[in-house]
């Protein structure tokens, strides 16, 4: 079964990170803003590098990478860890 939307690619992902790498269900909560920061703009680098050499399917992998790391960010903000 291929996944077609990136809710499901993004809950697939964490799913397996869970598993096969042990990752906490909530990473948010372990990881610090700042790790968080830099780990998105190692995300988008790998987004625009693999647009650039046309590897969609890879591509897409990493819009769900981007996009979850995006909502850890925002958990953490909203958990009011980004206001010190």
């Amino acid at each position: 079964m291929q996944i077609k939307t990136l809710a499901m690619l993004k809950m697939e992902k964490n799913f397996v990170a869970h598993i096969e790498k042990h990752y906490p269900r909530k990473p948010y909560e372990k990881i610090t803003l700042d790790y968080l920061r830099l780990r998105l703009l190692e995300e988008v680098n790998e987004l625009n590098n693999s647009l650039k050499a046309k590897e969609f399917e890879n591509a897409k992998l990493e819009c769900a990478d981007v996009s979850n790391i995006i909502d850890y960010i925002f958990e953490c903000l909203a958990r009011g860890e980004g206001i010190r």
